[in-house]
């Protein structure tokens, strides 16, 4: 009888120590990093609203229609062909995210060469507010105007992202696939 009364004191002391550690391990599994993960967010949004003001910050990210602009040569050099196209909602969620990189607002080194914008994105936002993001591939270069084509800001462009979201808008221009295909090797 007294080892049963052993027994069954050892059972429970197994089990208790058991759930104890469970708990302990399920509670300092859990981590804290959600205001870490807000704050890095913030920080994003906040490096663009500080480069471009909070009127343009407000059009850009709350654009209720996005259009892509392709300027090209003719090949009689005289005149550009425009062909546009609307952004689709997908596409404006990654629009965002590229434009919200804090990459893009840190440099605007000088460059030798004149700034001929060739991929255009116009932003519509509510009560007629617009503003456009013009793209220069060739001396990776990208700028703001507001509505009457005043530039507010100039900067360097880091990556190809917005270069490969114009590849994906426009297909068939074989400008892209050039700039695309030389800049990978």
């Amino acid at each position: 009888m007294r080892k049963k009364i052993i027994h069954g004191l050892y059972v429970k002391i197994v089990s208790l120590l058991l759930v104890a550690s469970s708990v302990t391990i399920s509670c300092s599994a859990n981590s804290n990093n959600f205001v870490n993960d807000e704050m890095t967010n913030t920080k994003t949004d906040s490096v663009m609203r500080k480069a471009v003001g909070d009127s343009i910050y407000s059009i850009l990210i709350e654009a209720k229609s996005v259009t892509a602009t392709l300027k090209l040569r003719t090949n009689n050099n005289k005149k550009d062909s425009l062909i546009s196209i609307k952004v689709g909602k997908n596409d404006k969620y990654v629009l965002n995210f590229i434009l919200t990189a804090p990459s893009n607002y840190k440099s605007n080194d000088i460059v030798y060469g004149k700034y001929v914008p060739n991929f255009s994105l116009s932003f519509l936002a509510a009560k007629g507010k617009s503003c456009s993001a013009n793209f220069d591939f060739g001396i990776r270069k990208w700028n703001i105007c507001d509505a009457n084509g005043r530039e507010i800001v100039q900067y360097d462009l880091p990556t190809l992202d917005v270069l490969r979201l114009a590849n994906q808008l426009f297909p068939n221009c074989s400008y892209f696939i050039l700039l695309l295909n030389s800049s990978e090797k």
